[in-house]
C-alpha cells in the first residue's frame, strides 16, 4: 500500500496540472493576502507556501504587504521581551499603594 501513495501523488499532480493547462494553478494577490498570516506561520502545506512565495517575490503589493506583517511582528516580538526600567517598577507600586490606601478598588 504504501509503495501505492507516490504513484498515487504523481497522478493526482499529473490530473491537476492537465486540468490547468500543464501549468501549475497560479497564485492571485487576493488569495496570498486573505491567506498571509497562515502563511507567515508555516501554517500551510508546502506546495502553498511556494506558490505564495513565489507570487510575493513578483508582485510587489504582496512583497509590501509581507514584508509589513513580518516587521510588525519581529517589533511585538522585541518589545515583548524588553523589560520595564525598575524605576518605572516603582513608581507603578507606589501609585497602587497609594490608590489601595486611599480606599479606590483595583482590581488584578
Amino acid at each position: 500500500m504504501s509503495e501505492e501513495l507516490p504513484e498515487l501523488a504523481e497522478r493526482a499532480e499529473r490530473a491537476l496540472l492537465n486540468r490547468n493547462g500543464g501549468k501549475a494553478k497560479e497564485c492571485t494577490c487576493d488569495e496570498l493576502l486573505e491567506n498571509l498570516m497562515e502563511f507567515l506561520d508555516s501554517e500551510l502545506d508546502e506546495d502553498l507556501c511556494t506558490r505564495y512565495r513565489q507570487h510575493a517575490a513578483q508582485c510587489p503589493r504582496c512583497r509590501e504587504a509581507s514584508d509589513a506583517e513580518q516587521h510588525i511582528r519581529q517589533v511585538v516580538r522585541r518589545s515583548c521581551a524588553e523589560k520595564a526600567p525598575s524605576t518605572l517598577r516603582l513608581r507603578v507600586e507606589s501609585q497602587l499603594t497609594v490608590l489601595r490606601a486611599s480606599g479606590v478598588r483595583i482590581v488584578d
